[in-house]
């Protein structure tokens, strides 16, 4: 390909349509996109789809500098601040009371289930189930990732509740969760020298310190430092050409195009949105519509995709197993493939081959970043065991 300025790239583009532009798009990003008059750098050699979990070591070819043209939506990197009440600063103390207590089942009724049973780390800090048990007032729902909530505002898939500390109420006062009262969780705790300590640590006044707010603050606090912000993806898009793949720079230009769509909902540098949309999956559940008067029927909060890779089975239902479905329903339109109508104006469907199919959910595999991982445990201070480790998928 020969050198192509600015204008012509646009005339160029212009005449593939949305198909040939995205596809022209990977191409240059790829290849990298040269000044006026300037020889281009040679296009690499095509590479086989790969179907496991990419990885940067992976045998393939990348191009030898970072892109000279990236989508200006990919150069987003300030992320919102984080979202804390100006009554619970979020302190090394409170983050390490409440990392012990997220792993520790002393908070349930039972003692037998911790808030790690649904937030399992290794899930993607999901649970692998397509829905948890009903809770009132809406249907069982997908387990949302943790990863980055300190950032969200509305939680939960209908944005029902605005703070980690409220969210934490319902699943260890829930009968059908972890069933506890605040006064059981209290009187257990004030029981365990070990958490006196640290509830004094983190909160001053000794024994008294020990309280059921208090506990739900550490969780908050805790939940705050679960930062996912240094993908391969955000390496890339800092300079290092070789963080991407060449498949996974394919599906980068694919997933900022005009053709999918995807960048308009899972905006960088969250790849989320504060949004609740209709997508259309099949599903009796009123979303946003069960707990705000405006809320649109089917309406659900645009989740992130950082370290989605590791937290399937997607959507609020949990209908779709893999990134690849995920990619082939949104291909078909969403929910207009299957008579459910009006779905977002945004999802009109696309058409893209089955190596771009690959290519995408190759690139979201490149959101993966779980640095930031906090370590179990070996023992609960309680001395019940902790919730049971699950060997982590390949990366």
């Amino acid at each position: 390909m020969g050198a192509m300025s600015g204008c012509s790239l646009e005339r160029s583009m212009a005449r593939r349509g949305r198909a040939g532009a995205a596809r022209l798009l990977a191409v240059l990003l790829i290849g990298g996109l040269a000044g006026c008059g300037a020889p281009a750098p040679p296009t690499p050699a095509p590479v086989t789809p790969t179907v496991a979990a990419p990885t940067a070591a992976a045998a393939l070819p990348t191009p030898a500098a970072l892109p000279a043209v990236l989508p200006p939506a990919a150069l987003n990197t300030q992320f919102p601040p984080v979202v804390a009440p100006p009554d619970n600063p979020t302190t090394p103390q409170k983050a390490e009371l409440g990392r012990q207590l997220f792993y520790d089942p002393v908070l349930s009724a039972s003692n037998a289930m911790a808030c790690a049973t649904c937030h399992h780390p290794d899930r993607g800090f999901s649970n692998g189930a397509p829905i948890s048990a009903p809770r009132p007032g809406a249907p069982g729902r997908n387990v949302p990732t943790l990863w980055n909530v300190a950032t969200v505002r509305h939680l939960q898939w209908d944005g029902r509740v605005e703070s980690l500390e409220a969210q934490a109420i319902a699943p260890l006062t829930l009968p059908s969760e972890m069933a506890a009262t605040p006064q059981e969780i209290e009187a257990e705790l004030r029981a365990i020298p070990a958490y006196v300590e640290l509830f004094d640590a983190a909160f001053g006044g000794g024994p008294q310190a020990v309280t059921f707010d208090n506990v739900t603050r550490a969780l908050a606090a805790f939940q705050r430092t679960l930062l996912s912000r240094d993908s391969r993806f955000d390496r890339f898009v800092a300079g290092d050409a070789a963080a991407l793949t060449v498949q996974e720079q394919r599906g980068l230009a694919l997933f900022f195009s005009p053709e999918t769509h995807c960048a308009e909902c899972h905006q960088p540098p969250t790849f989320a949105h504060e949004t609740f949309r209709v997508i259309g999956v099949s599903s009796e559940d009123p979303g946003r519509a069960g707990v705000s008067p405006t809320g649109v029927r089917g309406a659900f909060r645009v989740p992130t995709l950082r370290n989605v890779a590791r937290s399937a089975p997607y959507m609020h239902n949990g209908s779709l197993a893999t990134l690849e479905e995920v990619v082939q329903f949104y291909a078909e339109g969403a929910g207009q493939a299957h008579g459910i109508a009006p779905v977002d104006p945004l999802l009109k469907g696309f058409d893209l081959s089955g190596q771009d199919k690959s290519d995408l959910a190759a690139f979201m595999w490149a959101l993966t970043d779980e640095r930031a991982l906090p370590a179990v445990p070996e023992q609960a201070l309680s001395g019940l065991p902790v919730t049971p480790r699950i060997v982590n998928p390949a990366r």
